[in-house]
C-alpha cells in the first residue's frame, strides 16, 4: 500500500512538472511563428518577445536557436540583418544571463557591423557567471511548428479546387521557395484564396534608385499559410516570393 501511494506522488509529481513546462498560447504563438516563418515574420516575433519581455526560458532557447541560424545567413540583406538585431534584443532585455557566452559569441563574428550594434548592448545587460550556458543546436526548431505540441493526428492537407485538367490535387508549400515568380507559384499550386498588400518603407528611401521591395503582396491560402511577394524593380511588373509562411490557422482573407 505505501509503495502504491509512493508510486501516485510521483506520478502527479510528473504530470505537474509536465504541465508546468507547457507552453502558454502566447508561447505557442511566438515558437510557431519562429519555427515557421521567414524573416519578416521571426522579426514580429522577436519583438513580441522584447515588448512583453518575456521570460519563459523555452520561449527564449527557441529565440537562441533562430539567432543561431540567422546570424551567418544573407547579411547583406536589409531584412535578415533587422531580424538578427531583434532576435539579440529579445535575448538581452530577457535578462537572463543564460545566454551570454552565445551572444559574445554572435558579436566576435562576421555579423554585419548594424546588428553587431544591438547584440552589443544586449550582451551588456545579461548577467555573468550564469550556469547552464545555452549550446547553439540544442533545440529542434521543427518540433515547434505546431507551437511546441505535436497534434495528434495531423489535419488532413487543405485543398484547392481542380483548374481544368491540370489535375492539381492541393496547395503544397514545399514546392514554392524564395525568389519564384508569382506566375510560376500560381502554376504549381493554384491561386490564392484572397489577396492583400501595402507599400513599404523602402518606397521612400532616397538611394532606393531601382525601387526594389517597394510594394509587398500577401497571397492568403485558407487552412495552408500565406506566401509574401515583393516586387523586382519600379520598372517591371514581376513579384517575386520573400517569404513563405506555413499557418494551418490562416483564414484566407484580409
Amino acid at each position: 500500500m505505501f509503495k502504491k501511494l509512493i508510486g501516485l506522488v510521483c506520478l502527479g509529481l510528473a504530470f505537474i512538472a509536465t504541465s508546468a513546462s507547457a507552453l502558454d498560447a502566447s508561447g505557442q504563438r511566438i515558437t510557431r511563428m519562429l519555427a515557421t516563418g521567414g524573416p519578416n515574420t521571426v522579426s514580429d516575433a522577436a519583438q513580441d518577445v522584447y515588448n512583453q519581455r518575456i521570460e519563459d526560458q523555452e520561449v527564449l532557447d527557441v529565440v537562441a536557436e533562430t539567432l543561431n541560424q540567422y546570424y551567418t545567413r544573407n547579411q547583406s540583406d536589409r531584412d535578415y540583418v533587422d531580424t538578427t538585431s531583434w532576435l539579440c534584443k529579445a535575448l538581452g532585455n530577457s535578462g537572463n544571463g543564460r545566454y551570454r557566452d552565445f551572444l559574445q559569441t554572435v558579436v566576435k563574428s562576421h555579423v554585419h557591423k548594424r546588428a553587431r550594434k544591438y547584440c552589443d548592448n544586449a550582451l551588456d545587460n545579461l548577467p555573468k557567471g550564469a550556469a547552464n550556458q545555452y549550446q547553439p543546436g540544442s533545440v529542434n526548431i521543427a518540433d515547434y511548428k505546431d507551437g511546441g505540441q505535436r497534434a495528434a493526428t495531423p489535419p488532413p492537407a487543405a485543398k484547392t479546387k481542380p483548374a481544368g485538367s491540370s489535375g492539381r490535387k492541393g496547395v503544397d508549400f514545399s514546392q514554392v521557395h524564395e525568389g519564384m515568380s508569382q506566375e510560376e507559384v500560381e502554376d504549381l499550386i493554384g491561386p490564392p484564396t484572397a489577396t492583400t498588400g501595402h507599400v513599404t518603407g523602402k518606397a521612400f528611401a532616397p538611394f532606393n534608385y531601382r525601387g526594389k521591395d517597394t510594394v509587398r503582396m500577401y497571397a492568403l491560402y485558407k487552412g495552408v499559410g500565406r506566401i509574401v511577394y515583393s516586387n523586382d524593380s519600379r520598372y517591371s511588373g514581376v513579384y517575386r516570393v520573400r517569404e513563405i509562411v506555413a499557418d494551418p490557422n490562416e483564414s484566407g482573407y484580409p
